[in-house]
């Protein structure tokens, strides 16, 4: 019997693993191709593809989701760390209600967001706004629920003798927070502020409503290609955009220890 559940559960995940590779083992191969027909032959694979991505063309959204991405990910672990902090630690009057209204964002469709973010700037007046502001705002109000919910449950697991140990030991509360109440939280902060970078950097259904001629991220870039066209430019950018985010998560990795929030510890 254990033969057999062990031979399911491998046979499951060979499934599994076969059901995620497999796609981009496709993608990989198309943007290699010689030609818009995909080849599975080495000896026909070509790079030309990859070098049309140092055009303007790719260029100039790579840089702007790039750099939304990176100020989203900042605001949203400066707010969700604030937030998570006054609501699990501190425990202010209604806490309960304040988390319920910070993770909100979560169960509204991206696209009604879009929509209702458009429809406030224009009755306020603010339509100058739309674009790389707007795009900003509204991918810090999607990926903050993430950072507060990871951030608090670091908090949750926090133990507060050690708060206590050190302000007997003398020190100050800006002190307890920089070396004690930090170093607890910093994996489920790097782990918040590295999904906001993702969600930031792949983000479409908000992107779509917000963007202004001169100001295309990339995802809006690759859908107004695919309207004229589908060639193995568009596998090529998948593939460079997947090494970029797996970059972007090893480094995050180093820096925080962005493991060691799914298994509970600090590093």
């Amino acid at each position: 019997m254990n033969r057999l559940t062990s031979a399911i559960f491998w046979l499951a995940l060979a499934l599994v693993l076969a059901f995620i590779t497999l796609p981009l083992i496709v993608v990989i191969a198309a943007s290699l191709s010689p030609s818009s027909e995909i080849s599975l032959d080495p000896a026909q694979w070509t790079l030309r593809w990859y070098g049309e991505l140092s055009s303007a063309r790719w260029i100039d959204p790579f840089l702007l989701s790039v750099r939304i991405a990176v100020i989203v990910a900042a605001l949203s672990g400066v707010l969700g760390l604030l937030a998570a902090y006054a609501v699990i630690h501190e425990r202010v009057p209604g806490s309960e209600a304040i988390m319920s209204f910070l993770l909100a964002p979560l169960s509204v469709p991206q696209i009604v967001k879009g929509v209702a973010i458009v429809l406030f700037l224009s009755q306020l007046g603010l339509q100058g706004f739309l674009g790389t502001p707007a795009l900003i705002a509204a991918h810090v109000v999607l990926a903050l629920p993430f950072v507060t919910r990871m951030v608090a449950t670091s908090l949750a697991n926090f133990d507060r003798g050690l708060d206590r140990a050190a302000r007997i030991l003398g020190a100050n509360k800006f002190q307890r927070l920089r070396y004690v109440l930090l170093p607890i939280v910093k994996p489920g902060l790097l782990s918040g502020v590295t999904f906001a970078f993702i969600i930031s950097f792949n983000n479409i259904p908000l992107s779509v409503f917000l963007v202004r001629p001169g100001d295309t991220t990339l995802p809006i870039a690759v859908i107004n290609h695919l309207e004229y066209s589908l060639d193995p430019v568009m596998a090529a950018v998948n593939v460079a955009s997947m090494v970029f985010i797996l970059a972007a998560i090893f480094l995050f990795e180093k820096i925080g220890g962005f493991s060691a929030q799914l298994h509970g510890g600090s590093k």
